[in-house]
């Protein structure tokens, strides 16, 4: 039988993965919604314009890997803690 602490654990670590998967998602939208606007721009760039789009793409994309390592970093430990709280 699953009891209270069995509900409390998984709806916990639930909560802590789509908090995770959330911001992991917002900024690979953004990365994405950044990379479709530079390109729908079209036209002739100068090399000056070319390096401020790819400066921002390579930032927004470094955004989006640290959320992921960060992210995962805080998750793993929160989701050992509940398991060792909740017994």
């Amino acid at each position: 039988m699953m009891n209270k602490k069995f509900w409390i654990r998984w709806v916990s670590i639930a909560l802590i993965c789509a908090a995770y998967y959330a911001i992991v998602l917002y900024f690979d939208l953004v990365f994405a919604l950044n990379f479709t606007e530079t390109m729908s721009q079209g036209g002739e760039f100068t090399p000056s314009q070319c390096t401020w789009f790819v400066k921002e793409l390579v930032q927004n994309h470094a955004d989006s890997a640290l959320a992921s390592i960060i992210g995962f970093a805080v998750c793993v430990p929160l989701i050992l803690l509940i398991f060792k709280k909740v017994k």
